[in-house]
């Protein structure tokens, strides 16, 4: 017999009041005042869930009160809902009064710590049960009381592991949407600092936080960013990638247009500086709208060490552009096409290295950096500790036994490994990946055209650079267009008492101050 492939809906997936509207046909797109009828509603829904409890009990006075307390208990606390809900309901059963009084009564003995909503609409309840409400409804009363309970495991705060730092703060975003908001608040200790929240997702859900400084960020920017977030419309949102995929001005570029940040610190110098932030839940890092080229060279170090270091490190951060993309391609095309560069006895030396190698040198340096990036591939996907020996061990190894079986010459190998060192002093890992992409583009022009074809491969860059736009701010700004007020942090990082003046919002500047 043959297999045949389960066939994927791309549809998206139904509302929940359809859903138990076509399970259960008696059922109404509202609560109902009958409490056997909300009941059978949710167990119509939920009648397939291991976690799905139903509590029925009888409060007030002379227990004539019928209440149902529902949740699903992997995502509640079972403690909260025993000490803050079904111990002070017992009370009520001392005292008399109306039957039009229950709600107003329930809401006032609950204590103030718990957060009450009252819902009508059977989609919404749905939604806040799925993600840690608890459900009480009165018989008689067509509302239902959704009770904030939730509660679930989620990783301590750590030190990021992409954007580690010698010094300066060591605390990270985690997957829990509300403790990287207390992170941002710790910061910005100002109610100035909005954090909108909407959900993302028809399956998933997923709660996303538009966090900005009131008066600070540019009213226009925030606008396009809340209407570009509300369009979106996929099934399941997994990553903060989608969310950058979705809103960017221009999808057909390797380059990334929205900073990433695992770092609590960078995100509030970013709202400072009038930029506007994008937090995930499930997703322990931050994007940063708009951004600009040169942000992607500067390093939280930059802003707690002094000046002149900071220089220093930003300028050698920027030659490694020119490093990781041109090196192995400049290489390719004086060895070509340019011998009379090279002075004669390197020359010499070179032809004599490469006397037994049989492959022409653009394909000696193709072949190695296809290599690399293998070895790059397979020391990410292996554990921690046999994925350094295989990155390390596999590229000296490889590289020694390449030469001495002829395949290639000791000079591409230097090439390469030049440019692969050069490419971890860039502090953005995703910015490093286009580079990536870029070299081998680079070499292939080199070995057709060779300097003729590096200089087309930057004209056609700054060209393409000079196009983009993150949120209607040009990518390469403020170095074209020019702006001399904000060229003070971003080939060098200008002393605190020329940078720690106050400017103007709007996203003007492109640093990282803290």
């Amino acid at each position: 017999m043959e297999y045949k492939k389960p066939r994927r809906s791309h549809r998206l997936p139904k509302k929940a009041e359809e859903l138990h509207l076509n399970n259960n046909p008696g059922a109404q797109a509202t609560v109902s005042p009958n409490l056997r009828d909300n009941i059978s509603t949710l167990e119509s829904v939920f009648q397939q869930s291991l976690d799905f409890v139903v509590r029925q009990v009888s409060f007030g006075p002379r227990g004539k009160v019928d209440l149902a307390l529902v949740f699903l208990e992997t995502l509640v606390n079972q403690d909260t809902l025993s000490d803050y809900i079904l111990k002070p309901l017992n009370y009520l059963s001392f005292e008399e009064f109306p039957p039009t009084e229950i709600p107003a009564k329930i809401i006032d003995i609950l204590p103030v710590s718990v957060k009450i909503e009252e819902e009508t609409d059977w989609q919404k309840l749905i939604e806040q049960m799925v993600t840690g409400y608890a459900l009480l409804f009165i018989d008689g009363y067509d509302r239902a009381l959704a009770l904030e309970v939730r509660a679930w495991k989620e990783r301590s705060i750590s030190e990021p592991q992409n954007e580690t730092s010698v010094v300066g703060p060591r605390e990270g975003f985690v997957e829990n949407i509300k403790t990287n908001a207390s992170l941002l608040r710790r910061r910005l200790r100002t109610p100035n600092l909005v954090l909108e929240t909407t959900t993302i997702g028809t399956t998933t859900h997923t709660s996303i936080a538009i966090c900005y400084l009131r008066g600070v960020a540019d009213d226009k920017l925030v606008e396009k960013v809340k209407s570009r977030v509300k369009e979106i419309n996929v099934e399941a949102m997994y990553s903060d990638n989608l969310v950058a995929e979705m809103l960017a001005d221009v999808r057909h570029t390797p380059f990334r247009l929205f900073a990433t940040t695992e770092r609590p610190d960078k995100l509030a110098s970013a709202l400072v500086e009038g930029r506007v932030g994008i937090l995930a839940d499930n997703t322990p890092s931050a994007l940063i709208v708009p951004s600009v080229f040169w942000q992607f060279f500067q390093s939280s170090e930059d802003y707690y060490e002094h000046y002149p270091l900071a220089a220093i490190n930003r300028g050698l951060r920027m030659l490694s552009f020119f490093i990781v993309v041109g090196l192995t391609a400049a290489y390719v095309a004086a060895a070509t096409f340019h011998q009379e560069m090279i002075p004669t006895p390197l020359l010499l030396a070179m032809a004599a290295a490469r006397a037994p190698v049989p492959l022409p040198t653009v394909l000696e340096a193709l072949l190695l950096e296809v290599i690399l990036e293998g070895l790059r591939e397979a020391g990410l996907r292996l554990p921690k500790p046999a994925g350094q020996a295989v990155s390390i061990v596999g590229a000296l190894v490889m590289g020694q036994a390449a030469v001495e079986a002829g395949l290639v010459s000791p000079q591409v190998v230097i090439a390469v490994g030049l440019g692969a060192i050069a490419s971890f002093l860039i502090p953005d890992y995703s910015f490093v990946n286009a580079l990536r992409i870029l070299k081998f583009l680079f070499i292939v022009l080199a070995g057709a055209f060779g300097a003729y074809g590096l200089v087309l491969g930057y004209m056609a860059l700054g060209i393409h650079l000079n196009s983009l736009h993150s949120f209607g701010v040009p990518y390469t700004a403020p170095v074209t267009p020019f702006s001399s007020r904000d060229m003070r942090d971003i080939f060098i990082r200008a002393p605190w008492w020329i940078l720690g003046r106050k400017s103007s919002g709007g996203g003007g500047d492109s640093g990282e101050k803290n």
